[in-house]
């Protein structure tokens, strides 16, 4: 039985994405790019709900994330509600992400900004920076396409 569960992202779950979204990256955006303006977000969130999925714990909204899978995987907007951090869950989804990839013998792609620490917690689980831009590493698990 997992802890957690991906569910399919509703509109219903709109005001607790911005939420954790916010949460977890208003800090950096700003740094970045001087401001956090909502209609970006709402933008960013329209091309990301297809793919877009829900993380619970016993029914409750842990956070969410985006992953896409054709030639490759991609993993995007990984994001905890920080009572859901530095306890194993993270880890625990990213292995699971990884065993799929491991599985179907494609690589993960996935960013984060550069003054994020979580680009540690990707390279704890295999992930190398393959690219950066001014913003962000680009991370890469698994065999190059």
């Amino acid at each position: 039985m997992n802890i957690y569960e991906l569910v399919p992202y509703t509109d219903a779950d709109h005001d607790s994405y911005i939420k954790c979204q916010m949460d977890a990256f208003e800090k950096y955006i700003l740094e970045f790019f001087g401001i956090c303006d909502m209609a970006i977000m709402e933008n960013h969130l329209k091309q990301l709900k297809p793919n877009l999925l829900k993380i619970a714990v016993k029914n409750q909204t842990a956070g969410y994330v985006y992953y896409k899978e054709d030639t490759k995987i991609v993993v995007d907007v990984f994001t905890l509600l920080p009572e859901y951090r530095n306890n194993g869950l993270g880890s625990l989804i990213l292995q699971g992400f990884i065993k799929k990839a491991d599985e179907l013998n494609k690589p993960i792609f996935l960013d984060t900004f550069k003054s994020n620490p979580a680009k540690k917690f990707y390279e704890r689980n295999g992930f190398v920076v393959v690219d950066e831009n001014s913003s962000h590493y680009i991370l890469r698990y698994g065999k190059v396409i």
